[in-house]
C-alpha cells in the first residue's frame, strides 16, 4: 500500500506564499487572496488576473479565437454584424503533431 506524499515549498515558516504538490494536485499560493489550484476538478484561479495576450491569441475550446481587440470596439448592429469569436482550427499544431508521430513511429521499426 502506497502512502500519498505531499511536498510543500516555502521560503520561511511564517509566510502564506507556498507551492504544495501532492499526488493529484498542485497549489501555488501567493497569499490567502491569490491562489492557483490544479486538480482533478480543473484549474481554479482566485484573485485579480492580468493576461498579456490579446483576444486573437486566446483560444477557447481548442477551436475558437477572439476577434482583434480593435474590431471589438466597433459596435455590432443588425446592419453590420460582427462576431465576437471566429473559428480558427489549430492547423499549425496538427502539422507539428503529425511530424512527431512520424518520428516516434520510425523508432518502432
Amino acid at each position: 500500500m502506497s502512502v500519498a506524499t505531499t511536498k510543500v515549498i516555502r521560503t520561511d515558516e511564517e509566510t502564506d506564499t507556498a507551492i504544495k504538490i501532492s499526488g493529484g494536485s498542485v497549489v501555488i499560493a501567493g497569499n490567502k487572496k491569490n491562489v492557483i489550484v490544479a486538480d482533478d476538478r480543473g484549474i481554479t484561479l482566485r484573485g485579480p488576473i492580468s493576461l498579456g495576450a490579446d483576444s486573437s491569441n486566446i483560444r477557447r475550446g481548442g477551436l475558437f479565437v477572439g476577434m482583434n481587440d480593435f474590431i471589438q470596439l466597433i459596435p455590432s448592429t443588425q446592419w453590420t454584424p460582427i462576431p465576437q469569436q471566429i473559428v480558427m482550427p489549430p492547423v499549425a499544431g496538427l502539422v507539428g503533431i503529425a511530424r512527431d508521430v512520424a518520428f516516434f513511429a520510425s523508432l518502432l521499426v
